[in-house]
């Protein structure tokens, strides 16, 4: 297996609950990574906009502005290879055909083990030229 250096990548953390992004943030700084958090849909496209975009989005889909689903089409345009782990109540989106190219999905719970080893997988399947 390759391991990876965390640090090198950044994360973007969008959930429209501000205690669940800061907890994400928390326990994904833990890890080593670089954390940024975004509110709503507004948020996440500027994050986009920037000299250094994430390298993942971690994606409530019941997001204010624009929401979730429609979110995802304008990322597509912005970043169209950049991966996305949907962090959500699954059962409200199983099977939408929006959701066929996602990275991955994590059920919304209060335990971050299961979001944290979905982050390290894909991160280390989309990007294995940054291994060591």
């Amino acid at each position: 297996m390759v391991e990876f250096m965390n640090v090198e990548f950044n994360i973007l953390v969008a959930d429209r609950n501000r205690h669940v992004r800061e907890f994400l943030q928390r326990e994904l700084r833990r890890d080593g990574y670089r954390v940024e958090v975004a509110r709503d849909g507004r948020e996440v496209l500027l994050a986009f906009e920037n000299a250094s975009p994430p390298d993942l989005l971690v994606l409530e889909l019941d997001i204010p502005y624009e929401g979730g689903l429609e979110l995802l089409k304008q990322i597509r345009l912005r970043a169209p290879k950049m991966p996305v782990v949907v962090h959500t109540l699954l059962t409200e989106y199983a099977g939408h055909p929006e959701l066929l190219d996602i990275a991955a999905f994590v059920e919304k719970s209060g335990d971050t083990d299961e979001l944290k080893a979905a982050v390290r997988k894909v991160l280390q399947q989309w990007y294995r030229d940054r291994g060591e």
